[in-house]
């Protein structure tokens, strides 16, 4: 079986149009050694087509392409994670770019991390940028950052969506969960979990473009995130409790959007106030309820 340094992802519904941007980023790449995974999540536009003229052209980088109906970003994750055959695992979406030195910089960081050292950690993470350039969020205490996903964001506070790779071993091992009702498992989650027990090397170089392209979405327009936010709110609410005196305004504001999402969710007061897995907490989330329930009615336009 062949192996590659990386494996790269991409998931993609309906974005025949944006993904040739992707595809000659990665025909830029000054590292050679990669393959490209592209799953296609049910789309109804060229996207099969459209990869089947890259691999015609016979690139230097191996490409495979898969299709699944209308699952969601995880379930394709899960898909490219099994076939993959590279020992670092990335994912890029179908709409964005990188740079062209993307993935020399991340094998590079990695080496510069002792043998004896690397079982600790699950890969190496970068900022991010908008089509100009512009670096997004805070920057980094340092040029590299060793930390966990959770203390680089409620110790540390530090903001801005990161970007990276990780070892394929860990994204197997730790298969995204297949939860009834939600198309798109908030990743959120699935990485702090992960970050219990790996921490990161953190470069604060931007290696990867957000590019403003919103014309579709991986699960479609029609999906309401606050299908999957009232995970997040209790994920960090029950499970990341250990964080909150790092970091109090953050989860004050989690009871806020608790409250706001289970209304939007169709959920009563009796229902949302029990959702907290301790007492204490409870009693913070009826403290909150009100807050909430106002941005709940400013949203939904006052109507139930």
């Amino acid at each position: 079986m062949t192996e590659y340094t990386f494996s790269v992802f991409t998931p993609s519904y309906n974005r025949a149009k944006t993904l040739p941007r992707l595809y000659e980023a990665l025909k830029r790449q000054t590292y050679r050694n990669f393959e490209w995974i592209i799953v296609d999540d049910g789309s109804a536009d060229n996207t099969k087509e459209t990869v089947e003229k890259f691999i015609s052209d016979r690139p230097d980088f191996n490409i495979t392409y898969k299709y699944q109906t209308n699952k969601g970003k995880h379930i394709a994750t899960n898909v490219a994670a099994q076939i993959a055959k590279g020992k670092f695992f990335i994912t890029i979406d179908s709409d964005d770019s990188v740079k062209d030195d993307a993935l020399e910089t991340f094998i590079n960081e990695w080496n510069k991390i002792p043998d004896e050292d690397r079982s600790k950690y699950k890969g190496i993470s970068c900022r991010t940028c908008n089509e100009s350039g512009k670096t997004n969020g805070c920057p980094l205490p340092s040029e590299r950052f060793d930390c966990s996903d959770l203390d680089l964001r409620l110790r540390y506070k530090i903001d801005g969506e990161m970007w990276g790779m990780t070892k394929l071993e860990i994204i197997r091992a730790n298969p995204y969960p297949c939860v009834s009702g939600l198309h798109f498992y908030p990743e959120n989650i699935y990485w702090d979990n992960i970050g219990r027990k790996y921490i990161t090397r953190f470069i604060d170089t931007p290696l990867r473009y957000y590019i403003n392209d919103q014309e579709n979405s991986l699960t479609g327009n029609a999906y309401s995130a606050h299908r999957e936010t009232i995970f997040v709110r209790l994920h960090f609410i029950n499970e990341c409790w250990d964080y909150a005196k790092s970091n109090p305004k953050f989860f004050i504001k989690q009871f806020v959007g608790l409250s706001r999402d289970g209304l939007l969710n169709g959920k009563r007061f009796s229902e949302i106030k029990k959702m907290p897995d301790t007492f204490s907490k409870r009693a913070l989330a009826v403290i909150f309820y009100p807050m909430g329930y106002f941005l709940y009615k400013k949203q939904s336009g006052g109507s139930r």
